[in-house]
């Protein structure tokens, strides 16, 4: 399996970790708990800033260069390729969504709660798809040069949450996310989680 398929469901991992924790907040939320809405806003913040410019624009390239190998690709790719922009549009709804209630916009539960549950729901179903449909794909015909056109194509931004280095913003995430897993990460400040 080429490295870029691996890395790709390496960072899907901890997609779904984030989208974890996004799921239990809300159901805690629903249950009519205090809503934890700065937590919440940068687990969506992280989703719209990180995969939605860096993660999906690189495989964007990657299946479309899939199409001159396997052109019976096309109808699946232009799903994802879709999906990836209804993506985008579900979380920028989301983080608006979640910094208005944050500032005291009256806001309905169940708004918040259905806009979390389908942002979560969408996104967990794209990259089970693309895990199961094109990844295989995308490993049998891309060639070395072909992964040399995708790493050239989008200039490649450190993850400020899974990365070496976590950002300070993204501190409470990381906590959080070991304290579910109880790995024991969660006094770290400086290196990433062993999670990843």
């Amino acid at each position: 399996m080429p490295a870029h398929i691996t890395k790709w469901k390496t960072e899907h991992a901890n997609y779904r970790k984030l989208l974890d924790l996004l799921e239990t907040r809300t159901e805690l939320f629903a249950r009519g708990e205090q809503p934890d809405y700065e937590l919440m806003s940068d687990v969506v913040y992280y989703l719209t800033q990180y995969p939605d410019r860096f993660h999906h624009p690189r495989e964007d390239v990657a299946f479309g260069t899939l199409l001159a190998y396997d052109p019976s690709a096309r109808d699946v790719v232009d799903e994802l390729a879709g999906q990836h922009r209804q993506i985008e549009a579900s979380g920028a709804t989301l983080a608006a969504d979640l910094a208005a209630a944050a500032a005291g916009t009256m806001m309905s539960r169940a708004t918040i709660i259905d806009d979390v549950c389908r942002y979560v729901a969408f996104l967990r179903d794209h990259m089970d798809k693309e895990e199961r449909e094109i990844f295989p794909r995308l490993g049998a015909a891309l060639q070395k040069k072909d992964w040399f056109l995708v790493d050239s194509a989008i200039h490649l931004s450190a993850d400020p949450l899974f990365g070496d280095t976590v950002q300070a913003r993204f501190r409470g995430i990381q906590r959080q996310i070991a304290d579910q897993a109880g790995c024991g990460c969660a006094d770290l400040t400086e290196k990433a989680c062993c999670l990843e």
